[in-house]
């Protein structure tokens, strides 16, 4: 046969028979499953208690010729006693999935189709499965059909090129359009089969009795089973129908969920005591977004049916570690049980409001033949992303003492609920293609990827600066993409909602759709998760981590429990803050840490010193320089005190006030000079006016610099930073630096050498300022000693620290954190 024969189109083309005189063509499903397969049993069921398929083989033929196959098959795992039981049809024919070994390589497994069999046959294929060489023989000999099953999937341990070779030798009909598997986890076999001139035949693989016959195999017409598998042995075959996707993997899985689950109760699916609604008959529709009432959401959610959080994320976990594993133990029993999945499908019916259909309802609406999955998915995503809203909502009414704060940490997790069965689904997806593409080279010697995610950088800060520093300069030896809501990063994500940060006027940050960041960390095929705060993008990434079981780093960069303090006066805001905080880092595999205080304040929170790295920021000594001093820049004839940052109460905006007053009482030629702003600045205006202050707003780059060396000293107030990047940029700068000896300031100072710490009073504080104004000689010894010790403080130092950070937690022997931390802190 010649390459034009071969159908290898992956689009889902409209139906052309094949038959010159206009005859109906004939179709087949020539991969499906029934209630026999259990031999063969996924990972994924194995670890949530489910049977590999829970389809009665009357429901596969039924279901199969309902959609125009003109023969019915079952191919169940290394099992023909499903399809015995309708083998009495003249339409059907025997088959089975052989799951075969290369010789003398137990850990090399294909899934082999094997159609129109035997008992005989079936029984000494499987006593010879260790051999598939020997097994290809055997049909070849007895002129038995057979083809090599999604050939591109891993069943063990991956095939090498000799191994493919060798499959393309023994096989000349590969499976090319598997409609479990997506488009381009299909394309590879279609292309290898073109390049061969082999065959190719499609199927659905459906283990959930959903998707029957919406992928087959097209020949022309055939009078008989053996008539039709001529056809395919001859190459006069199409493979078409639907394809796979994250979608239809999920629904999959809920699918089948509803048909083994429903054993604990009357319906399977409703919650206990909930009858079910009526007009379930099989004839199910999806209904409007707007035909459920919030009390009858309620209802079915309310006592001990709401799913635990920490539960769910350990079978999210468990479908991405345990999905594709055919051998070895999975992590069934434990804290997951066959109640816990059961109670996330009834919420799941819920929050995409499908909650009137019990399990045969559910079954029955999946199957109808106007039944999309794309529409599905994307009726979810949008309840997902409305419910989300409702719940961000709350959480900011929380934050005013509005709303219990428990209750609003169960509304977000609520809100996400409907989104949930696709993250697993995504990456699944995407770690299949990864395999794919990293086949031919092992992944050897590849770039690791880090994906760095941020909140909020679209503002002014810390974070801000040091995300822009890592994409100009970049991580030695990694590829770094920054991931978030905002402008300014390599991967934006889609936003739910803009919500102005409570108690902090001006300050905007993003909250995420749940499906739109599994989408973009899963295309990235990243190695690494690091997370800069526990904002919606932070905790977005927290999640996603632990769920695709990446290695998830975080960096302290504020102290948020003293902010929510400060800023709302609200005890138990904070402490929930503070428990919220505690619980975001202690998922994390290590914590990079700025300062010997963050160090402090980590383990206040519970976490372990071994999972505490250091990792502090560097400053440009080329950019921030004393030579760029203008003396008629900030105006002669005072002795101009600069503060540069944020101004706001915890960032001492009272103190800076206080102190600045006090001093000028004495010294009357000190000016105030602010590079900045904040929602304190127009009350910092009101208390201290306009005379003596100039307020130069936001600055960045040469005009920043500018205004440091043109000042005479750097006062800094703040007793809740981190680190304090503003220091260093003050010292690279010439000038002498006074600071509150709290926090990251005592690591970067060494009091009367390279600068003043004082306690946080407006007295002491003042006294340091005095101080300085009257000695020059002691401002000049700081300052040059500042500046020698920013000199060792580079950029490029500190983005190696970054990089040891990350090769300390990629590295093989590196201890994983409790994934379930996360959740605990409800």
């Amino acid at each position: 046969m010649t390459s034009s024969t071969i159908r290898v189109d992956m689009q889902d083309p409209a139906p052309s028979p094949l038959d010159a005189q206009g005859a109906a063509a004939t179709r087949v499903d020539m991969h499906c499953h029934s209630t026999a397969s259990e031999v063969s049993k996924l990972g994924v069921q194995r670890a949530a208690g489910l049977p590999e398929c829970a389809t009665p083989p009357e429901e596969v033929y039924s279901l199969a010729k309902r959609r125009g196959m003109e023969f019915v098959t079952i191919t169940d795992h290394d099992t023909i006693d499903g399809v015995l039981q309708i083998a009495d049809r003249p339409d059907v024919f025997v088959s089975e999935e052989l799951t075969a070994h290369f010789r003398g390589e137990p850990t090399r497994a294909v899934h082999v189709l094997c159609y129109d069999i035997t008992s005989d046959d079936h029984t000494w294929l499987q006593a010879n499965a260790d051999d598939v060489e020997l097994c290809a023989a055997y049909m070849y000999e007895r002129d038995i059909a057979c083809a090599l099953a999604h050939p591109y999937y891993t069943v063990d341990q991956p095939l090498t090129p000799r191994h493919r070779r060798r499959l393309a030798e023994l096989f000349g009909v590969w499976e090319i359009r598997n409609g479990a598997r997506a488009r381009e986890l299909n394309r590879p076999a279609a292309t290898y089969i073109t390049t061969r001139d082999g065959i190719g035949i499609g199927g659905s693989d459906d283990h959930a009795g959903v998707d029957i016959g919406r992928t087959y195999t097209e020949s022309p017409p055939a009078a008989t089973p053996r008539e039709f598998l001529e056809h395919v042995r001859a190459g006069r075959v199409v493979a078409r129908g639907a394809q796979g996707s994250a979608a239809k993997w999920a629904h999959a899985a809920i699918a089948l969920a509803a048909r083994s689950l429903g054993r604990g109760d009357s319906d399977g699916l409703n919650a206990p005591g909930v009858p079910d609604a009526p007009g379930t008959d099989g004839a199910a529709t999806a209904g409007t977004d707007g035909d459920r009432t919030a009390g009858a959401q309620g209802d079915r959610m309310a006592g001990t049916d709401r799913p635990d959080p920490q539960r769910v994320l350990t079978m999210v976990r468990r479908l991405l570690h345990e999905g594709d594993a055919r051998q070895g133990a999975t992590g069934a029993g434990g804290a997951v049980s066959p109640e816990d999945a059961r109670c996330l499908l009834r919420a799941w019916l819920t929050a995409v409001e499908l909650d009137h259909l019990d399990s045969p309802g559910l079954i029955a609406y999946m199957q109808e033949d106007a039944f999309s999955h794309s529409d599905l998915y994307r009726r979810a995503c949008r309840l997902h992303e409305r419910k989300l809203r409702s719940a961000v909502e709350l959480a900011l009414r929380a934050t005013r003492g509005e709303a219990e704060v428990l209750a609003a940490a169960q509304g977000l997790f609520e809100g996400c609920i409907a989104a949930i069965p696709y993250a697993p689904a995504t990456a699944f997806l995407a770690s299949e293609q990864t395999k794919l593409e990293r086949l031919p080279f092992g992944g050897d010697g590849e770039t690791p990827r880090v994906a760095i995610l941020a909140d909020g950088i679209g503002s002014t800060h810390g974070v801000t600066r040091t995300i822009e520093e890592i994409r100009e300069r970049g991580v030695p030896g990694y590829e770094i993409e920054v991931v978030g809501t905002d402008p300014q990063v390599d991967r934006r994500l889609s936003a739910v909602a803009e919500i102005d940060v409570p108690y902090y006027p001006g300050l905007q940050i993003g909250v995420p759709s749940l499906p739109a960041a599994v989408q973009t960390l899963a295309d990235g095929e990243f190695d690494a998760i690091h997370v800069c705060s526990p904002g919606p993008v932070g905790v977005a990434g927290a999640l996603l981590a632990r769920a695709l079981g990446l290695p998830l780093i975080g960096s302290y960069h504020t102290e948020l429990t003293a902010y929510a303090d400060l800023r709302s006066g609200q005890p138990a805001l904070a402490d929930a803050m503070g428990l919220a905080v505690g619980a975001f880092y202690r998922a994390c595999d290590a914590v990079l840490s700025p300062s010997a205080a963050s160090d402090e304040a980590l383990a206040r929170i519970g976490m372990p010193s071994e999972r505490i790295m250091r990792w502090d920021r560097g400053v440009d000594t080329a950019r921030f320089d004393p030579s760029l001093r203008d003396p008629d820049l900030l105006g002669n004839g005072t002795i101009k005190v600069m503060y540069s940052g944020r101004i706001t109460r915890e960032k001492g905006a009272w103190l800076l006030a206080d102190t600045f007053l006090l001093a000028r009482e004495r010294e009357p030629r000190l000016q105030l000079v602010l590079a900045g702003g904040g929602p304190e600045q127009e009350r910092l205006r009101e208390r201290i006016g306009d005379e003596h202050t100039t307020f130069l707003g936001w600055l960045s780059g040469s005009e920043l610099a500018r205004a440091y060396a043109s000042a005479d000293l750097f006062l800094f107030p703040s007793a809740t930073d981190t680190f304090g990047q503003v220091i260093l940029e003050a010292q690279a700068s010439g000038l002498p630096v006074i600071a509150v000896a709290e926090g990251g300031p005592v690591s970067l100072i060494e009091h009367r050498v390279s600068g003043l710490l004082c306690e946080a009073s407006p007295d002491a504080l003042a006294g340091a300022l005095l101080e300085l104004t009257g000695s020059p000689l002691l401002r000049e010894r700081l300052s040059a000693a500042g500046l020698a010790s920013v000199r060792t403080r580079t950029w490029d130092q500190a983005l190696e620290r970054l990089a040891e950070g990350y090769r300390r937690v990629l590295s093989p022997d590196a201890a994983r954190a409790d994934t379930g931390s996360v959740m605990r802190a409800a």
